[in-house]
């Protein structure tokens, strides 16, 4: 199953201009949602349509959806976050993102109901909200071998430690590397992705459906 996240394709707000999201808040609702909506499908595979065995996977900030969706499952899932980074302050603000987020007017929004701020703060004040993101502050997935992580060795969004701090936080999970950048890695190597989730799910046991 595809999951169509809000703000994307035919959920996507009359006035956001492709995948650029107008407010932080529709960030946070972003991730909540989807959040919700895959562990509710992941809910009816399992007790409604009688899979023996799921998984999870996202790429990019889906993969750190991915990531949160098989921190909470109640079930041990094959959960394969890609190309993703701990936490959205990594993207945001170290990687090559904070180039593309329009910090002065927020910081021109956030004057308007506080005492002006200097950019730096503003900056600050983003790390301090978008640490409600940080997958390492979440539960360690039921089964943490069927975790495999997949990091690009040229990712310009992704730095290597913000990896390595997931594998850190989950022991017993994998990281694999292919080389390129955040795209490219994908559209080059995509068989590595493909055996991945293959691996994930082939590391659970099966589970009789009670149909």
């Amino acid at each position: 199953m595809v999951l169509e996240s809000p703000f994307y394709g035919k959920r996507r707000p009359l006035l956001q201009r492709g995948s650029k999201l107008l407010c932080v808040s529709d960030l946070l609702l972003l991730g909540r949602a989807t959040i919700e909506e895959a562990r509710s499908l992941l809910h009816w595979l399992d007790c409604e349509a009688g899979f023996g065995k799921m998984g999870i996977c996202g790429l990019s900030m889906g993969g750190v959806h991915a990531a949160m969706v098989g921190s909470l499952h109640p079930t041990p899932i094959a959960t394969l976050p890609f190309l993703s980074p701990h936490s959205a302050v990594v993207a945001f603000c170290e990687g090559v993102l904070k180039h593309a987020t329009a910090w002065e007017a927020l910081r021109d929004d956030l004057s308007v109901h506080e005492a002006s701020m200097t950019l730096e703060e503003v900056k600050e004040r983003m790390r301090n909200v978008l640490s409600l993101t940080d997958v390492t502050r979440f539960p360690i997935p039921k089964d943490p071998s069927a975790v495999i992580f997949v990091a690009a060795t040229d990712d310009g969004y992704i730095p290597r430690h913000s990896v390595l701090e997931l594998e850190k936080a989950w022991p017993g999970s994998e990281v694999r590397w292919v080389r390129g950048g955040h795209v490219s890695s994908f559209l080059l190597h995509n068989g590595a992705f493909r055996r991945a989730i293959v691996d994930g799910l082939n590391r659970l046991q099966w589970k009789e459906s009670p149909l």
